[in-house]
């Protein structure tokens, strides 16, 4: 909206997608975007009426006002290292200010299942799959499968838990050349490991088909490392841990009906499943 104060976007959630919502974590997050921008992170400030971020017509339809941020959305796997440093950068200051504004809650949103509960899962996509006729999706649940037999939970036990973004992927990032002008769609903001964000912020950025661009994530690591620390090797558990908690979003017996961000997120947890052996060679010096 070009306005006489100045340009503004209008956000409208559609009512069965604001039912799925915790209306006070969501205002929580919404309050708390505004202060990340205050405190300088790259990202729209919300607008306020009357004490509130959330507004309503008269028919009930809600809605919240931002400013409007300028930039390019990032090509998913084609991330520079200059943009994935910035990316980096602003990521690592998001997880320190929401530490200071939340401090550390003590439960993740994200519970981790048993290997077990996982393969029963897998094996039940496997038969339906089967039993529709679907045999050209039987490899990709059976790549999860085989991964589940090398997956080691135990090591997701010391990750370490904060308020995330918990949605950082290519469409919520704004760039202006090699620098982040904006991180986008707070609205699930929560508890959750920080290692998510990581992973799936690199995933989006820098895995082109079947080319994992390592130089790229190192970008984005040199850049998160200005802000809190971030050991060495770490970056393979945050891959595992992304693939557990997002595979069985994915892959799924309709998987050939996904739309395009779907597709997307899919091959990223085809190609995760497929290269669990060689992602401790490939990420080794990172």
């Amino acid at each position: 909206m070009d306005t006489t104060h100045g340009v503004f976007l209008l956000k409208s959630y559609h009512p069965d997608r604001y039912r799925l919502y915790d209306e006070s974590a969501l205002v929580r997050a919404l309050r708390w975007q505004s202060e990340l921008h205050t405190q300088g992170l790259p990202c729209p400030q919300i607008l306020m009426h009357q004490g509130e971020q959330l507004h309503s017509t008269p028919s009930g339809q809600r809605f919240m006002v931002m400013t409007f941020s300028e930039g390019e959305r990032l090509i998913p796997g084609q991330a520079t290292y200059g943009q994935m440093y910035s990316l980096g950068m602003a990521t690592g200051l998001m997880h320190r200010l929401l530490l200071t504004l939340g401090g550390v809650p003590t439960q993740a949103t994200f519970m981790v299942p048993e290997v077990p509960e996982r393969i029963r899962h897998f094996e039940n996509v496997l038969k339906a799959m089967e039993q529709n006729d679907k045999h050209e999706l039987y490899a990709f649940a059976q790549h999860q499968l085989n991964a589940l037999q090398v997956i080691d939970i135990r090591e997701f036990r010391n990750a370490e838990i904060g308020f995330a973004h918990r949605d950082l992927w290519a469409d919520n990032m704004l760039f202006s050349g090699d620098g982040l002008s904006a991180i986008l769609d707070f609205d699930r903001l929560n508890a959750d490991y920080l290692e998510l964000d990581i992973a799936r912020a690199i995933l989006s950025g820098n895995l082109d088909g079947e080319t994992f661009n390592v130089d790229t994530t190192q970008g984005f690591l040199d850049g998160y490392r200005t802000q809190p620390e971030f050991p060495t090797g770490r970056i393979l558990r945050d891959l595992r841990m992304v693939w557990y908690m997002e595979s069985t979003w994915w892959i799924t017996p309709n998987m050939d009906q996904h739309t395009v961000p779907p597709q997307r997120f899919a091959h990223e947890m085809d190609w995760l499943a497929r290269n669990m052996h060689n992602l401790p060679s490939l990420l080794s010096q990172l």
